[in-house]
């Protein structure tokens, strides 16, 4: 079994040196048709449209979606390349694309749920809409599981492991 690092709030692991880092601004992707992914996102997941934009000089058309979070911050941010050596949802089963990436830099992109409650619910509506899970697995001090979004790229819903909250 791989054991897990402990997260850790300590200072010394930073530099003195280091910029004021505020978190991540946004990950830039690819894909094949951004109108399917925005709708995938949008849709499927729930997250915030913050903007599509035109093809301009130097790139096709792209936008941003945001789970969540700060408001100056677009999420992930995709641009529109209809030749994109990419995936399709239906090229490779949901095991090769959650634990193989193949020849890729991305592994996989896990977004944040709040409880237990939450990822049952996100199973739940994804099941229904036949777009297929892996099985919730744990992992040190959180629970996960893996899913393939319209291009055929990995993505995986992480919370805290712990008691379901019944509200």
């Amino acid at each position: 079994m791989k054991r897990m690092m402990p997260m850790t709030d300590r200072t010394d692991d930073v530099s003195p040196f280091a910029p004021a880092w505020r978190g991540f601004h946004h990950v830039a992707l690819v894909t094949r048709d951004l109108d399917s992914t925005i709708s995938f996102y949008r849709d499927m997941l729930g997250m915030q449209v913050v903007f599509i934009a035109p093809a301009g000089e130097l790139h096709g058309r792209h936008g941003a979606v945001r789970p969540g979070g700060d408001p100056d911050r677009p999420g992930l941010h995709f641009f529109e390349y209809h030749q994109a050596p990419l995936f399709g949802p239906h090229d490779r089963t949901l095991q090769a694309a959650v634990f193989d990436p193949g020849a890729t830099f991305l592994s996989h992109i896990s977004l944040a749920l709040p409880d237990e409650a939450a990822g049952l619910e996100l199973r739940e509506r994804l099941t229904r809409h036949g777009v297929p899970t892996t099985p919730i697995m744990d992992q040190g001090p959180f629970r996960n599981m893996g899913f393939i979004d319209n291009n055929g790229m990995s993505l995986e819903a992480a919370w805290p492991r712990g008691l379901m909250q019944i509200t």
